[in-house]
């Protein structure tokens, strides 16, 4: 008999529809979803796990009308087990001739302005590459949690912190200048020093209880704090530029963002010998032994398309 109920577990764990099944489900963390996104019916996922869970003996999902939530077996066997599947796709993919050719669905997430700004463009021309891709793409500033979300990547500003779950790799460096329009500045006093912003209208990344204050490198080489004086916050990058090009008052905003309004005349640089400090953009995934082709691929395209190598 038990060995019997060896060769069923055996079986169960050989079925990688289930534990496919299973951790979609938690990474999603809903039954309907979980099973859209490996192509089955909430039904037959729910029975490829619930055959997992039999075999296993143990609980892996808390069940209710409105959540899933994972018990702390479930978490384990989660977290052995999806590393392994990764592998077990990319292996499956250079077995089949395909690590040249990915496939599938890449889910991602990026800054609002920089994915419109930027990303789209890239992934036009990364999709007519590889035709055998799809993209699911959340322009958002939110930051996402990658593994709880189901996400392959996400594209993030700054340092990312050294104790984290998350891989990185820097792609393209950033610096921030001030800007404001020919409008704005035709109705307010000249500004020839750093100490004259103090006489401004303020467009402030951020929200009034987190804002994102204005740290200039001068050309002294020396960093100084200018004291804010704003008038309006924005938790969106893009609004902030539309502000300042409306001629609401005087931002501080990534290069990226504003060079297309300044050659356009839409937008002026302000104290152009004062900058922020270089900030790194990085590709973040999360932590695996090996990456799956479709992402290290991505990361390959976009850091030899924006120049950091």
């Amino acid at each position: 008999m038990p060995s019997t109920s060896r060769a069923a577990t055996t079986d169960a764990l050989a079925d990688t529809s289930a534990l496919r099944a299973f951790t979609s489900v938690v990474e999603s963390g809903s039954f309907v979803e979980g099973a859209k996104r490996i192509g089955l019916t909430r039904s037959a996922a729910g029975k490829a796990i619930a055959r997992l869970e039999e075999h296993l003996g143990v609980r892996l999902l808390n069940r209710s009308t409105r959540h899933v939530g994972v018990t702390a077996d479930g978490q384990g066997f989660y977290d052995r087990v999806a590393p392994l599947l990764a592998d077990l796709e990319e292996a499956h993919n250079m077995v089949m001739g395909r690590a040249e050719r990915p496939r599938g669905l890449l889910r991602m997430t990026a800054t609002e302005a920089y994915g419109r700004q930027v990303l789209l463009p890239l992934l036009a021309e990364f999709l007519e590459r590889w035709p055998d891709l799809q993209v699911e793409v959340s322009f958002t500033d939110r930051i996402a949690d990658l593994v709880e979300e189901g996400l392959d990547l996400a594209v993030r500003f700054g340092l990312q912190p050294a104790a984290s779950d998350l891989v990185s790799r820097v792609v393209a460096r950033s610096t921030a200048q001030l800007f404001a329009a020919p409008s704005y500045l035709a109705r307010h006093p000249v500004i020839r020093h750093l100490g004259d912003l103090q006489h401004h209208r303020h467009l402030l990344y951020g929200t009034a209880a987190v804002p994102h204050r204005w740290s200039l490198l001068g050309p002294d080489g020396v960093t100084h704090e200018v004291p804010p004086h704003p008038i309006a916050f924005f938790e969106n990058a893009s609004a902030q530029r539309d502000a300042a090009i409306a001629g609401m008052g005087v931002t501080c905003m990534p290069g990226f963002l504003a060079e297309p309004e300044v050659a356009a005349g839409r937008l002026k640089i302000i104290l152009p010998a004062w900058s922020m400090a270089v900030m790194p953009i990085s590709i973040v995934y999360p932590s695996r032994k090996h990456l799956t082709p479709k992402v290290r691929l991505f990361i390959d395209f976009v850091a030899a398309r924006i120049g950091e190598e």
